[in-house]
């Protein structure tokens, strides 16, 4: 039975924003809800900590064990700090250095403690789902889990890779920009739906898996105009894609050209997904078994998807993980080290004397002290809070996928990629940060690390925009305490030394390793970090898939909308074999010459006799009305065309990445230093 939707740029305004419920994206800086709290140092350093731990083997069994425990803690207390505190600050200078302590650790002991027993609270869960919540912190998480994916189905998705890349053997195809090291074997943006009248469309949900290609292929309308207008606000308080302060997030973070197609899942009687759509650039008969391995992989990253974006603490709403991580300091003998002029005269020892001008002594009494305290304010350190007493929390989703869309089900983007590195091209270099374009709505990420061969060890970094204002820390940062809490803070709060740092969170970065499956909220963004060839002799690769989540709240264009594009699908459906398609020998000539003019022949299985009477039998003038009137069905894509609108996509999504790059920068602190 099919069903009949609204949707975004067809029936609805691109930007609409007509629902009360939606899931946060950290596109923009005034996209709503997609924000976080400003976090101390020592607090993103402990989740850090955390992560590392729970990346060893049996880490819920070791972290009761008191003499392992010393040992981590040990290692925690003495090895160098400088790597993650160059990370947490990365990008959130602006003129004024933020030096690291060198008297104070940043994990303190009871820092260190505080992360066992974290730990320790976290095991339940882990045993009951084989799911980790790491960088977390009240309600922004990350989870990870190397034990989730079962030996069968990992098996069976490296058997589709090998598959998918066989297939390329002889043309592959290299993402563009990407120096011939990214091959695309399924990709979002080949062949996706393209508006302005290109791409055929059905407002019913019809399109299936096993009949897409033989019953559809050629099928429905192009949609000639795209609805782009704002709706008005129904209502001061209705949602909108704007802050708090109204200010809307701009036209060009949606694309009135491009869109990529989802799969629609429904829900089961036994609470699993199936697709009822065909994967965009999945070929839904030659790679059934594919199928029916990614639907598994969806189901396992179903609980994943539930806990980061719907993850709470139940047993007492109000206390997130990390709630405990409060500074409490207000004195400034609290806050800073105390007065030691032994520290000054090392510092001026080794660094030569320090220099204080004489304006700052200028209404000074007795300027001698006053010089020296200069000095001790420009020498002196923080003191980093110490987390409070941890309180357990049980980890736990309030809300469930399954339960509360079962009706709908859902819309997956698929992407499956390889990662080639030879001795010729060794390195991979990182990417830059970003987030998901509005178009497609995406919830939360999975990604699957299903094989790495001979590289290096690679890790993927997030990201968070933060509130501009942080009213109650500009109420607490006084005189004495403002450079206290850019210290603590590890920003730039401005506007002293050429203004704030911009909005950011760093949260820090997790491994990718081979069989890791990670998921997040589209609230963070991410980067990809760079790795090499462990044995530069020896050519590497690293395999993985991604599962983009359509905001379930919201129904976008999906495959059940847009038949198959591929020409060379639907060419091969037509007359790829005798039994079950038109024979070559009555195909029209002319169209038999359109396609051999695509290069189709070879996938056709064409004789060479069919293909030298197609070239001979119709003069150019007679081919040339053919092509004038189209004889092939519209909606279709040739190859040549397909690869033409991925890179104008790409250029489309390009500036669109860097628009938002310069957007999340441009928005920095600036408290007044009272």
């Amino acid at each position: 039975m099919s069903t009949s939707h609204k949707y975004p740029g067809v029936g609805l305004p691109l930007r609409d924003a007509s629902l009360d419920d939606f899931s946060p994206i950290g596109a923009h800086p005034r996209c709503p809800d997609a924000q976080t709290e400003l976090l101390q140092i020592r607090e993103i350093a402990m989740l850090n900590l955390m992560d590392r731990l729970t990346d060893k083997p049996n880490w819920h069994e070791k972290v009761f064990d008191d003499q392992i425990v010393a040992r981590w803690r040990d290692e925690a207390l003495t090895q160098p700090e400088d790597g993650i505190y160059a990370q947490i600050i990365e990008g959130r200078q602006s003129g004024k250095e933020l030096p690291m302590p060198t008297r104070t650790r940043i994990i303190s002991p009871h820092a260190f403690d505080y992360c066992i027993s974290e730990l320790r609270g976290k095991v339940p869960y882990f045993k009951e789902t084989g799911l980790i919540w790491t960088l977390n912190s009240r309600e922004n998480i990350v989870v990870k889990s190397d034990t989730v994916v079962p030996a069968d189905v990992h098996e069976a998705l490296k058997a589709a890779f090998v598959k998918l890349h066989v297939e390329q053997a002889d043309n592959p195809d290299w993402h563009p920009w990407t120096n011939d090291m990214v091959q695309d074997l399924v990709h979002p943006s080949m062949y996706p739906f393209v508006f302005a009248g290109r791409s055929n469309f059905i407002q019913e949900e019809v399109v299936g898996v096993s009949d897409a290609v033989d019953k559809w292929a050629g099928k429905g309308e192009p949609v000639h105009e795209t609805k782009i207008e704002e709706p008005p606000a129904r209502d001061p308080h209705a949602f909108h894609w704007s802050g708090a302060d109204g200010a809307s997030v701009p036209d060009e973070y949606w694309s009135s050209t491009y869109q990529w197609l989802p799969s629609n899942l429904a829900f089961q009687e036994d609470g699993t997904v199936k697709f009822t759509s065909y994967i965009n650039n999945l070929h839904p008969k030659k790679h059934h078994e594919i199928y029916d391995v990614i639907e598994k992989l969806i189901n396992i990253s179903l609980p994943a998807w539930n806990a980061v974006l719907h993850g709470r603490s139940v047993a007492d709403p109000e206390n997130h993980p990390g709630d405990d991580r409060e500074l409490t300091q207000e004195n400034e003998s609290e806050i800073y080290e105390l007065f030691n002029p032994d520290l000054i005269a090392a510092h001026e020892e080794k660094n030569g004397p320090i220099e204080i001008s004489e304006r700052d002594l200028e209404w000074e009494q007795d300027k001698d002290a006053a010089r020296i305290r200069h000095k001790w304010h420009k020498v002196r350190e923080p003191i980093y809070p110490e987390p409070g007493t941890y309180e357990p929390i049980k980890y736990a989703c309030n809300r469930s996928i399954r339960r509360r869309f079962n009706g709908s089900g859902l819309q997956v983007i698929i992407k499956m990629a390889t990662i080639e590195l030879t001795p010729e091209k060794p390195d991979f270099p990182a990417g830059g940060w970003h987030a998901r374009q509005m178009n497609e709505h995406i919830a939360a990420t999975s990604l699957y690390y299903l094989d790495s061969e001979n590289i290096t060890p690679s890790h993927l970094s997030f990201r968070m925009q933060t509130e501009e204002e942080q009213e109650d820390l500009q109420e607490r940062a006084g005189q004495d305490a403002y450079e206290y809490y850019e210290r603590i803070f590890g920003t730039s709060l401005g506007p002293v030394g050429g203004g704030g740092g911009p909005c950011l969170q760093n949260f820090g970065s997790l491994e990718t390793r081979q069989g890791r499956l990670l998921a997040f909220p589209n609230v963070f963004q991410h980067r990809v970090s760079s790795f090499s060839l462990a044995d530069r002799t020896k050519p590497g690769h690293r395999r993985f898939i991604a599962l983009w989540l359509v905001d379930p709240h919201r129904r976008i264009i999906s495959t059940a909308n847009v038949p198959p594009q591929q020409l060379d699908w639907w060419a091969e459906s037509v007359i790829g074999n005798q039994s079950s398609g038109i024979a070559k020998s009555e195909m029209p000539p002319e169209v038999l010459h359109l396609l051999l003019e695509q290069g189709l022949a070879e996938k056709l299985n064409l004789p060479e006799h069919v293909t030298k009477a197609s070239k001979s039998r119709l003069p150019a003038e007679i081919m040339h009305m053919v092509r004038q009137q189209g004889v092939l069905p519209e909606g279709l894509m040739t190859p040549t065309e397909a690869l033409q609108h991925r890179v104008s996509l790409m250029e489309e999504r390009s500036q669109f990445h860097q628009l938002s790059k310069e957007h999340w920068e441009e928005q920095t602190f600036s408290f007044c230093e009272h």
